[in-house]
Order: C-alpha cells, then structure tokens, then sequence
C-alpha cells in the first residue's frame, strides 16, 4: 500500500512538471479552486487622486493565460483578484468557446488572453474555457508609445496605465516592456484603463550587413518600404518577414531573398550580391503632363524612348509650367522598368500599387531568383501625390443628376460591350470623371 501511495505521488509529480515546462512556478490543480471563495480578495480601486484612474472591478472569475501546453493539455492560468496560480487540465470533452460563445480551437487560447473557465468534471479537468467578454482586447496594435517609469501605455494618442510586472509574452516566451520596439505588432488586452497583458505578435529582428565597401553610401532595400544608406558592418531591426533584399551601385547589384526571425539577426554578405557589371537598366518615364521636362542628375533627357541609366541611386527630377516641381531619388536595380510621375495629383496606378509615395522610386520587382537575379518589366511604385498642383483652365464641374444617371443607363443596357469596347470605355471615362469632380 505505501508502495502504491508513492506510484501516485510521483505520477501526479510529473503531470505538474510537463504542464509547468520544468518551471519552478508554484500553483495549485484546478480541481481545487473555487472561484466564490476568492471573490474577497478583490483588488481595491486606488485612493482617489492618484495619478492611475479608478479600476474597474475585477471578480474572482476572470483568470489570465499564462502557458496553454497544448501536448499535454493543460492550461496556466492567473487569477486576476487575487494572483493566485492554478493549473487547469483540459481534454477533447472541453468546449473552447471565443467571447461570443462560438466554439473556438484550442490554439486560439494563447497567453495573455483573459479567460473564464466553467463547469468542471469529477477529475478537475474544465470542460469549458471562454474568453472573457468583460474585457476588452485591441489585436493588432501598431501606434503606441510607452513610459516605463510612469507606467503609461498610449495606444493611438489614448494613455492607458500599467502596473510593475506587466505580462508581456512573445512567442511564448517571457518577455520585458523595455524590450518592445516601434517595430513590434501587439495584442494588447485590458479592463477600463489598466493594461493586463502585452503579446507581441509581429516581432522583430536584425539585419547585419557584411563586406560592404563596394555600396558604402549607397542604398539598400528591403522589401517594398524600407530604404537605407548602407554603412561598414552595418545593423538594422526590421520586423520579421520574408522580404527581397536590393542592392545597386557603380553599376552592380542584385537581389536575394531574406528571413527575418523575430529575436535573431540575420548576415548578409554584400560581396555575394555584386554580380557582374557594369549592368544598366532600360527605364521609361510616363508623364502625365504635355511637355514636362525630366532630368537625371541634373541633366536632362528625352523621355520619349527609355533611358539607359547605371544600377545604382540617381535624382531624378520633373517640371512643368503651373506645376510644382516632382524630385526623387531613383534607384535603379532591373534591367527595365517603367516610372509613372503625376503632377495633376491624381492618382495612377501601376502594377496594383497604390501606395503613397516614397522619397525613393525603386525599380525593383519581387523575384524568385538568388542573388543576382534581376526583375521584370515594370516599376514598382507609385509617383507624383507630394507634387500636386492644378492648371487654372481645369473645369471641375461635376455632371449634373440627370447626366449621371444617363451615363449609368447608357452603361447598363449595353448588350454587347465587346463589339462596341470604345464607346464603352469613353462613357466608363466619363461617369469616372464626373465621381471624381473632374470632366476633361
């Protein structure tokens, strides 16, 4: 019988252990717990005139995931009241609801989220574990600022406060508010005012950039956003991601793809991006203004045919009467691609992109190509909003009602848009035009 008895205690030993990762956390089984027990330990509001706001009250039932140990089934979760731990098993029977009470996969249940947890079965295993509808949860927050000292957590130009040991988790993994960048994507769960939990869930890592000399000064780009001048054994933090890494100076670059994972730094040898040079790109430039002049470097060409420039930065210019001048970089990094520059400010799209403008115009394309490998046959991205202007004889009156609705009937009842594609598309102009205010 004693034999028996020590059988059990080391197999109830090691359940705890595999659900506890080995941790030396101290917390007791679910099958203990009774939440109309704890509801004493409420915590207070603070005294009036504090800095923090009042909190709201916060019941015995609301618990926050701090480990879900989906191999061996078992939840770690706080009590928010009272800071109490409790270890709660769970099984296929368990009903893993989201605050609607829809049933919800049990990978859902991350830590950080704030739970409640139901009925329970004769072993103390739950048979139902819910979000909490009693709190709020903002999944995808990416402007916020934070003041560790004061424990002020503004989320979108709204402060919220924090208290010392915040749960802030990423990837599982423990982790400190002083760690979290700009570059980070959270899910931030909270009551009134107070923050209860931080989950990174777009982290970042670094970038190391090695054997540099032949681009010092020049540019990298990473992806279809960021744009740097590169420096001898260079850092960056870029948020993780698959991304195609450019490189273009002096008449040689290329292209590769990289992975950033969240925590790691990647290095990346330029000396296997140089490929062989000199390499220049074809690049035609649309403008939409008649007789607007460009200028590359500060000379100007005939835009009229595509124009041979080297791999590598150049400024590029664009002016027009009664226009405000156009200037960017252009980088050049493909054999050919095509530039479109709006100077009326309207847009023009080209390829799907509709980004806003950068101060850098790439010609780069997403390649599936190693390193060296050029791209495709247009530019990728949008020209022309930051130098906006307007002619004075532009006549900007919208159509009235029942032109509009002429325009839309006269759409409509085409019976074979095929065999009249012209008309067509002048009277698709025109309804567009006069949506937008403008009738040529």
């Amino acid at each position: 019988m004693k034999g028996y008895s020590r059988i059990v205690f080391l197999l109830a030993l090691l359940v705890l252990t595999g659900c506890g990762k080995g941790e030396n956390t101290k917390f007791a089984t679910g099958r203990y717990h009774y939440p109309q027990k704890d509801e004493e330990s409420v915590q207070e509001s603070p005294v009036a005139g504090t800095e923090k706001p009042l909190e709201p009250k916060v019941t015995g039932d609301l618990f926050l995931i701090t480990n879900n140990d989906m191999q061996a089934e078992c939840l770690i979760l706080e009590q928010l009241a009272s800071g109490k731990q409790y270890m709660y098993e769970y099984s296929m029977a368990t009903r893993f609801l989201d605050k609607y009470g829809n049933r919800s996969d049990v990978s859902y249940f991350e830590p950080g989220r704030v739970v409640t947890v139901g009925e329970k079965d004769s072993r103390g295993r739950a048979l139902e574990v819910r979000i909490s509808d009693k709190v709020w949860e903002y999944p995808n927050v990416s402007r916020y600022s934070i003041d560790e000292e004061r424990g002020i957590f503004e989320i979108a130009g709204v402060r919220y406060f924090f208290e010392e040991g915040l749960f802030v988790n990423s990837d599982g993994i423990p982790e400190v508010v002083s760690n979290l960048t700009e570059l980070d994507v959270l899910r931030v769960v909270g009551i009134g005012k107070k923050i209860l939990s931080v989950a990174v869930t777009t982290g970042h890592g670094e970038l190391h950039l090695t054997n540099t000399d032949l681009f010092d000064g020049s540019f990298i780009q990473v992806g279809t956003k960021i744009f740097a001048e590169i420096r001898p054994e260079m850092r960056m933090e870029i948020p993780e991601g698959i991304y195609i890494v450019a490189v273009a100076n002096k008449g040689y670059g290329g292209t590769t793809e990289i992975e950033i994972q969240r925590g790691q730094t990647l290095t990346l040898d330029l000396e296997t991006l140089k490929g062989e040079g000199p390499k220049t790109g074809e690049i035609l430039f649309a403008v939409d203004v008649v007789d607007a002049v460009v200028k590359i470097n500060g000379k100007e060409v005939d835009y009229s045919q595509p124009i041979t420039l080297p791999y590598g930065m150049h400024i590029l210019t664009v002016t027009a009467d009664s226009y405000r001048p156009y200037s960017k970089r252009l980088f050049v990094n493909s054999k050919e691609a095509t530039i479109v520059i709006s100077l009326t400010g309207e847009s023009i799209p080209t390829q799907g992109n509709t980004e806003e403008p950068k101060e850098e115009e790439s010609t780069q394309q997403p390649s599936n190509g190693g390193a060296g490998s050029m791209a495709g046959s247009q530019a990728g991205g949008m020209a022309g909003n930051q130098s906006s202007g307007s002619k004075g004889n532009k006549n900007t009156e919208k159509l009235e009602d029942a032109e509009l609705n002429a325009l839309v009937e006269n759409l409509l009842n085409k019976e074979d848009k095929a065999q009249s594609g012209s008309e067509y598309l002048s009277t698709l102009t025109e309804l567009l035009s006069s949506l937008t205010g403008k009738k040529d």
